[in-house]
């Protein structure tokens, strides 16, 4: 009887230190992995930043797929998984397709947004840029080269125009989409419609009906200043809006 016992104890300290040695070659695996995940996330970012779910969308999901591949096996416990052999090969490949694809379908000469730039434009040129349209007590709002996201400096002007909208429960507005004359027409377009959508979630989410709101992208057909450098540039990267 005590030796089935001391047998029995046996087998399961053995069973326990198997077990452990599998847990620790499992967590040097993943370890092993960090750096090349890590890598890839950070390229990811990177690229997104730069605007490749717009210029790129099939290669930038084909390599964020090939991350979450890539995690999966790295991270599975099995000391024995070998995601290096089997699909780092791939991995590489798709993010190589992804910044191809984005030097291809970058600008010929990108110009960085200035840091502090005018963040109003003065109410009679407004006027001038809308013709007959009527007066507008709305601030147009301005976005960095090449982005469709609200910038910090442009929330001032933008919650003016909630409370303003706020106290005129009865007016609706038309969100023009504005871009610079870089880019390709059909680029410029969709930029605008992001930016002039970017501005119409902000009024929505602020509690602005969205019945009041349409809007429309013009991209680079309608510029407010003409010229053709930063100075005429940015005031062109806009989202101008109209009283209906």
């Amino acid at each position: 009887m005590d030796r089935n016992l001391k047998t029995g104890r046996v087998f399961q300290l053995a069973l326990i230190c198997a077990s452990v040695a599998l847990i620790i070659t499992g967590c040097a695996t993943t370890a092993s992995y960090r750096p090349d995940i890590d890598g890839m996330k950070a390229t990811l970012a990177e690229v997104k930043t730069a605007g490749a779910e717009m210029r790129a969308p099939e290669e930038f999901a084909a390599a964020e797929t090939c991350l979450d591949w890539f995690i999966h096996e790295a991270t599975e416990f099995n000391p024995f998984a070998d995601p290096d052999a089997r699909i780092r090969s791939k991995c590489q490949a798709a993010f190589a397709a992804l910044k191809a694809k984005m030097a291809a379908a970058a600008p010929a000469a990108r110009i960085p947004a200035e840091a502090v730039l005018p963040p109003v434009m003065p109410q009679s040129e407004t006027a001038q840029a809308g013709g007959a349209e009527k007066a507008s007590p709305l601030k147009d709002i301005f976005f960095d080269y090449d982005r469709g996201s609200i910038r910090t400096d442009m929330k001032k002007s933008l919650n003016e125009n909630i409370r303003w909208l706020t106290r005129n429960p009865t007016a609706s507005i038309i969100i023009e989409g504005h871009c610079d004359e870089r880019g390709t027409q059909e680029y410029n377009l969709a930029l605008s419609q992001k930016r002039a959508k970017s501005v119409a979630n902000y009024l929505a989410a602020a509690g602005i009906d969205t019945k009041r709101i349409k809007i429309i992208s013009y991209g680079k057909e309608r510029p407010f200043a003409p010229g053709h450098d930063e100075s005429a540039w940015k005031w062109n990267r806009r989202a101008h809006f109209v009283l209906q």
